[in-house]
């Protein structure tokens, strides 16, 4: 076996990958097929660290997603730096995993997302619930043993357990 640099990503993580001679077979651990059966890019992507990159690519995607045609939202904005800095707070205990399978919902949920937000509050508001409820339902569908509303309303610092519900019922 050898190691698969993937710096060219700039995740600073690598990726054990069968080499051809060897006759052990490697199983990803979020998969259960052979790691030769999926993309090396994938891999790398799936067992890259939670970075910078990542993070704004996540505040990016739900923005848009919640926003919608008005066009992207100055990130200097109060409301958008408060989201950035709850996505930070809630992305610091989640795996890269869950962050991109929450976004394939995100991305999924974009037409049905209809919140009337002008700005302020309400935007911030829209955009914690969008991305905390895909970023659960993600954590459900793949692990076998998930957090609680109690633990998730604590990752966030300022939800309570009741809105957390209602914001995985609402997904």
């Amino acid at each position: 076996m050898y190691k698969l640099s993937i710096s060219q990503l700039e995740f600073g993580h690598s990726v054990m990958l069968p080499s051809s001679s060897s006759s052990s077979s490697y199983i990803h651990p979020a998969s259960l097929v052979h790691s030769s059966l999926h993309s090396p890019l994938l891999l790398q992507l799936v067992d890259a660290k939670m970075s910078i990159q990542l993070i704004r690519y996540v505040v990016d995607c739900v923005s848009t997603a919640v926003i919608g045609r008005r066009g992207r939202s100055s990130s200097r904005r109060p409301e958008m730096v408060k989201f950035a800095t709850f996505v930070v707070n809630v992305l610091t205990r989640a795996t890269t995993p869950i962050v991109l399978a929450s976004l394939v919902y995100i991305n999924r949920a974009k037409p049905h997302l209809h919140f009337c937000v002008l700005g302020g509050e309400a935007l911030e508001h829209a955009l914690n619930r969008a991305f905390l409820g895909a970023l659960i339902i993600a954590s459900k569908y793949l692990n076998d043993f998930t957090l609680h509303n109690k633990h998730w309303a604590m990752c966030t610092g300022i939800l309570g357990t009741d809105l957390v519900g209602l914001i995985e019922r609402d997904i």
